[in-house]
């Protein structure tokens, strides 16, 4: 990582990217030191405070019959995930709703909330019913996840790229929990074309493609096995397959 260029958490606002085209994939965390360094000349990377990689912890709500999650199984358009997300290194706290439509762009909303307990309040409230059809009355915390964050910004700032690992599931006041160390998810955040992606090429190159993925989805497959999931299954099989690989004794 020390390599790259960096860019402050100000100028990358200027790519917020929060209408966009998104691409996932997911791979083992040894892969990742050979991406990174393919890429260090095409992209900055975002340094708070003199830190670059970032602790994220996300809460999901649902209704309690996951309608949500039933929504993302099926693949319907104009599917929703609401969330409150801290943002770790600088301790800012957003309750975040994500949209993606017909066209597969994906919108995501936001408001700045000092609400520490991740409650949806009466001030989050007005927020809430402008952009989802669900009420505060109808949606609670069904999933907990946090995990490590390396952001990379594109020179021109069309593209950005998340990096997590270190990922660990939970469900709210609950001892259910899983860690998957060995697992890496990498998105590309674009508004034009993917193949023009110096990113999306060098993982071509090490014959990773992409992949449909949803944290909130497979975490809570993970951590509910009762619930339908017939279309999250090859995911799931590849999740623990990825991480026993890195649990063995001899792993690269």
């Amino acid at each position: 990582m020390s390599v790259f260029s960096t860019i402050s958490l100000d100028d990358m606002g200027k790519a917020d990217l929060m209408r966009r085209k998104d691409c996932k994939y997911i791979f083992g965390i040894p892969n990742l030191p050979a991406i990174l360094s393919s890429v260090k000349d095409n992209y900055t990377v975002l340094e708070i405070n003199g830190i670059r990689s970032h602790n994220y912890e996300t809460i999901y709500y649902d209704t309690p019959d996951r309608e949500m999650y039933h929504m993302h199984h099926r693949g319907k358009a104009n599917r929703y995930k609401v969330r409150f997300r801290r943002y770790g290194t600088s301790d800012i706290m957003f309750l975040e709703v994500k949209r993606k439509d017909s066209k597969g762009i994906t919108v995501k909303n936001r408001i700045r909330t000092g609400n520490s307990q991740a409650e949806i309040l009466t001030t989050e409230e007005a927020f809430l019913a402008a952009f989802v059809p669900y009420s505060r009355y109808r949606i609670f915390p069904v999933m907990e996840n946090c995990f490590n964050r390396i952001t990379l910004v594109a020179h021109d700032r069309k593209e950005r790229i998340t990096l997590d690992y270190g990922l660990r599931f939970s469900v709210p006041a609950g001892d259910t929990n899983m860690e998957v160390p060995g697992l890496s998810i990498a998105e590309i955040k674009y508004t034009e074309w993917l193949h023009r992606s110096f990113f999306h090429q060098a993982l071509r190159e090490q014959r990773i493609m992409p992949t449909r993925f949803s944290k909130y989805c497979i975490g809570t497959a993970l951590l509910n096995p009762h619930l339908k999931q017939n279309r999250f299954k090859e995911k799931v099989r590849k999740v623990y397959k990825i991480n026993h690989a890195f649990n063995q004794p001899n792993h690269p």
